[in-house]
């Protein structure tokens, strides 16, 4: 039989049923009733016959198909099956396909494993949403290496946030041990990346000094901030919570007439529920921010997600950094570290009670705390302390209103 040519290519025809036309050396070209045809190769391996398609007609020529067939045939030479090894790749590409994702990933160890043991998931989650998912969510977990989770950590570092860079790599580091645990990786990506080489530890001591607060307060209302962003870091100056509790605080968290505010345990940190009595200063903020609110269940609802969000993690942080004239090393925290320095600094309140204003507890104690615990003395001190405040105000401080806060602007 004759080999092919391409004008006897062009002249074959779909008939009622398949058929095979052979061109030479085991390579034929198989046309289809729908008029698909495709190259094949048969050959014998073992003693067995095996037949592999090496690509479809028109898009692979006869020259292409029989470069194909000899490149299949130098495989066959050595023993190795053309067959066999166009389907373990098949078998791969599946496996490939349906294999899950850093994004399948992270639902499964967030609900199983990050809320249920950690107090400030939502800091952990905001950084994956952030941070983590836009480089790395769509790529297999065992596609990840090193240098892709230290890409994830340098935007952060470049960004001039170090210490947030190494929680970016813990969080990448503690997914990965879940995805090893799940038989996805073998190693973890993220471990060889050393906290030390993003940004060295560093330890906060820093407290705005008492000389310091009214040109604090002086720069904050003078400021462009928000009308929110303003009254928010007033308040955290009056009331000692961590950000993330305000943050993520529920107006159903206060009786503004009983002058209290619950933080329950799921929002502490140390996952014990506080109740703060609220000074006359922080409630005449807190009622600005809830007219401020609108209808939004968030004591600092979010502009950009139409008040069904709270502000993101990092949004106060940037709101400090953008006030003119103020020392960059200030954050956030340091606020409540100034409110647990005044509280020692004015006399006679206990030791154990500012702490308790922190919702600091002993450690080592076991047992369920009350969270309205010496709450009397806790109140009274953060009233004098508000006072303190107050009087410290001076010169710089914009007039006040009848109930001694800030006239709106």
């Amino acid at each position: 039989m004759m080999a092919l040519t391409q004008t006897r290519l062009r002249t074959l025809k779909p008939r009622h049923r398949r058929y095979e036309v052979t061109d030479r050396d085991g390579l034929c070209i198989e046309v289809m009733p729908s008029g698909r045809m495709s190259w094949r190769y048969r050959y014998r391996l073992a003693g067995r016959r095996e037949k592999v398609t090496i690509g479809p007609y028109p898009a692979l020529g006869l020259r292409e198909a029989r470069e194909r067939r000899l490149e299949a045939e130098r495989a066959v030479v050595v023993g190795q099956s053309p067959a066999r090894t166009k389907q373990a790749r098949k078998r791969a590409e599946r496996h490939a396909a349906a294999a899950p994702t850093v994004a399948d990933l992270v639902a499964p160890w967030v609900e199983s494993v990050l809320r249920p043991t950690n107090r400030s998931a939502w800091q952990d989650e905001t950084y994956l949403a952030r941070d983590v998912l836009p480089r790395l969510g769509r790529l297999r977990p065992d596609e990840i290496t090193t240098a892709d989770v230290w890409a994830c950590v340098e935007a952060v570092r470049q960004r001039g946030h170090g210490q947030a860079a190494r929680r970016v790599r813990n969080v990448v580091r503690r997914l990965f041990e879940y995805a090893e645990s799940q038989g996805l990786v073998r190693g973890n990506p993220a471990q060889p990346v050393r906290p030390t080489h993003i940004a060295p530890t560093r330890s906060r001591r820093r407290v705005l000094a008492t000389e310091e607060l009214s040109r604090w307060l002086a720069m904050v209302y003078g400021s462009n901030l928000s009308r929110s962003h303003r009254l928010t870091l007033h308040l955290l100056l009056l009331v000692p919570v961590r950000k993330g509790e305000l943050i993520r605080a529920r107006w159903e968290d206060f009786d503004l007439d009983a002058g209290t505010w619950d933080i329950p345990a799921a929002l502490s940190k140390n996952g014990v529920p506080i109740r703060h009595g609220l000074s006359r200063q922080a409630l005449g903020l807190l009622r600005e921010l809830r007219a401020l609110a609108g209808t939004s269940t968030w004591v600092l609802p979010s502009t950009r997600r139409g008040g069904h969000e709270p502000i993101s993690a990092s949004t106060l942080n940037q709101a400090i950094a953008n006030l003119p004239q103020w020392p960059k090393d200030l954050v956030i925290h340091d606020l409540r570290r100034t409110v647990r320095t005044q509280l020692s600094e004015m006399g006679g309140v206990p030791s154990e009670v500012a702490e308790l204003c922190l919702n600091h507890r002993p450690k080592g104690v076991q047992g369920v705390y009350d969270r309205a615990e010496r709450f009397e003395e806790r109140a009274a001190a953060l009233q004098r302390w508000a006072d303190r405040l107050d009087a410290l105000r001076g010169t710089g401080w914009s007039p006040r209103g009848e109930d001694g806060n800030p006239p709106s602007r």
